[in-house]
């Protein structure tokens, strides 16, 4: 079979095609497998992020601003393949924890942490399947409004009936809403109700401005007793 100049190009440009179809299987990178967290609280991620990323608190479901380590008290940690948390900043509410290892990241949300102490957080594992060693962590939260307080309204009342006066004193005491830790969950205000009631004496100098005393009774205690005394000298007389 004679080949034309045409034909044999043709035959040219598909082994060239076929060669180079097989050097790009054969430099094929494989699929990077996704990252495994290793910790049923957490959420794995590939790539990396820092307390100071754009990102930082966005990832995964967080919320709030970065918060450093260092308002937090710990042990282990960096260089540590674990991480415990046993106390957290003062009137935040933290929305979550990042702990990065190796090439990939955990992100804990706080619901899945439940109460303190948070213990044995982690980076996710690596291809063997093995812990490796946190390269850094950080978390995510909100600060609490310190502006709302419990309040407290007192009101009294004074009632004056007969020979004694009754006081009543009601106290209200409000305490504002307050969200969990480790939820979203929001309580309503609640309101104390306290009523206190004390009967107190009228001074017998307030009776004798209406009109009513007791000096009248003394001086007829005295009239008694001096017309007692008289009848008993008549008597001791008469038997003299």
């Amino acid at each position: 079979m004679r080949l034309t100049p045409l034909r044999t190009a043709g035959l040219a440009a598909s082994a060239v095609a076929a060669v180079f179809a097989l050097t790009t299987v054969a430099t094929a990178k494989p699929a990077k497998p996704a990252p495994v967290s290793g910790d049923d609280r957490a959420v794995a991620y590939d790539g990396n992020v820092d307390i100071k990323h754009k990102d930082a608190c966005t990832v995964g479901g967080l919320s709030g601003t970065p918060i450093e380590p260092g308002k937090f008290t710990f042990t282990g940690g960096v260089d540590q393949q674990d991480l415990d948390i046993t106390g957290i900043p003062a009137n935040t509410t933290i929305t979550g924890v990042v702990v990065k290892g190796s090439d990939a990241y955990n992100v804990y949300l706080a619901p899945k942490l439940g109460e303190l102490p948070w213990n044995d957080l982690r980076s996710p594992q690596n291809n063997g399947g093995q812990v490796p060693a946190i390269s850094h962590w950080y978390a995510c939260g909100v600060e609490k409004d310190q502006s709302s307080s419990s309040s407290a309204t007192t009101t009294t009342t004074t009632t004056t009936s007969g020979t004694s006066t009754s006081t009543t004193t009601i106290t209200i005491s409000t305490t504002p809403a307050t969200t969990s830790a480790s939820s979203s969950a929001t309580s309503a205000p609640s309101t104390t109700v306290t009523t206190t009631s004390a009967a107190v004496p009228v001074d017998e100098d307030d009776l004798a401005s209406t009109g009513f005393g007791s000096a009248w009774l003394v001086g007829l205690g005295a009239a008694l007793l001096a017309g007692g005394a008289a009848v008993l000298i008549v008597l001791r007389r008469r038997r003299a």
